[in-house]
């Protein structure tokens, strides 16, 4: 599996013949083909209509949960809690997750997150989950109510090996810095930091 990091929380996963984005909102580069998009959640930094509309308008499958596929008139896949589908072969299990608290103590919207090939878990801006391992964890090291610890906690408790940043580009955190921590601390998973476009083979 080849995974690329481009902004805040958007990975393009490359596993076989399959080519998958998960919440492309800011990327409006060429992707070339495409077999589908995944969208964890409605916000801002995660889902952009515009974007959206280029993708159906090119014909390429659209996945999100009931309160996302609101916003979107066009006919799209509308996925569930504890679904599996397959994209292009791959196999995709959806789980909902808790969006992380907003400044103001209230529940984000509805938020799901994808575990691809039972190989790599996109959690949206969820900060924990039960009944899941996984050696890959996209993770978001920072947000409204997301700390360092918060962070390191979700990582141990899915047993990640690898943890790769995200969700830092519009609040601002250092990948790096957290990977020095983390080696410092002995975490038992290890900080794999990708700048925009760079991609890790696993």
């Amino acid at each position: 599996m080849k995974i690329t990091r481009f902004t805040q929380s958007c990975l393009l996963i490359e596993e076989d013949k399959a080519r998958m984005l998960i919440d492309p909102a800011d990327e409006k580069r060429d992707f070339g083909k495409l077999d589908a998009v995944l969208y964890t959640h409605e916000h801002g930094d995660h889902f952009n209509l515009e974007v959206c509309k280029k993708f159906i308008g090119q014909g390429i499958a659209i996945y999100a949960n009931p309160n996302t596929a609101k916003l979107i008139s066009d006919k799209i896949n509308i996925v569930e809690e504890g679904q599996e589908f397959d994209v292009a072969k791959v196999k995709i299990k959806v789980f909902k997750l808790s969006h992380s608290l907003l400044p103001d103590d209230s529940e984000g919207p509805q938020n799901f997150g994808y575990l691809v090939n039972e190989k790599l878990f996109h959690p949206g801006d969820g900060k924990g989950v039960s009944g899941l391992k996984v050696d890959v964890l996209a993770l978001p090291i920072t947000g409204p109510d997301i700390s360092m610890k918060d962070a390191f906690d979700f990582a141990k408790q899915v047993g990640a090996k690898i943890a790769i940043p995200i969700h830092y580009d519009k609040i601002g955190a250092n990948p790096i810095s957290y990977k020095g921590f983390a080696e410092r601390l002995n975490m038992p998973f290890e900080i794999r930091s990708l700048a925009h476009g760079e991609s890790l083979e696993i």
